[in-house]
């Protein structure tokens, strides 16, 4: 019974660790591998490091908000406001990244296009990190599935901008 015991935690110990790799050195389309910092996080644990800089492209409609190259855009879920002065809306994407590492990524990242930190609420897998820029206001929720993560930016005005 004993040795029964120490197979099955050694083959699931296994199982893990192959899923980690698996979902470590999965590439996009292009084949690009993902990131170091990801794959690292993946298969030694949580780390306390900033991500590493990772490379991004920028949402369609809002120049100062990176998004991971890696993370495909939905736009059956997203929404865009357009009216003199003001773009607003809810932007979409999903992909394969651990849901604490998108939210590092956006604490390291939106301060250098000018946004100013406000808060950030984590719970088991669900991550939110808000942002303030001059009139504006950016809600970045990331959902981690089993089998995808959900980004969701939100953008829109404050009371400032009136």
């Amino acid at each position: 019974m004993r040795y029964f015991g120490w197979m099955s935690l050694l083959a699931g110990s296994l199982m893990l660790a192959g899923c980690g790799m698996n979902m470590a050195s999965a590439s996009n389309d292009s084949g690009a591998s993902r990131p170091a910092a990801e794959s690292s996080a993946a298969t030694s644990g949580p780390t306390t490091q900033a991500p590493a800089k990772e490379p991004v492209r920028m949402v369609e409609e809002f120049d100062d908000i990176p998004v991971p190259k890696e993370l495909k855009r939905d736009n059956d879920l997203s929404f865009i406001y357009e009216a003199p002065g003001v773009t607003m809306g809810v932007v979409t994407y999903t992909g394969y990244y651990k849901g604490n590492s998108i939210a590092k990524f956006y604490r390291a990242e939106m301060p250098t296009y000018g946004w100013q930190f406000l808060n950030a609420f984590s719970d088991g897998s669900t991550y939110m990190v808000s942002f303030l820029k001059a009139d504006r206001s950016c809600v970045i929720s990331v959902d981690e599935g089993s089998l995808s993560t959900k980004l969701i930016i939100k953008v829109g005005p404050t009371a400032a901008g009136r």
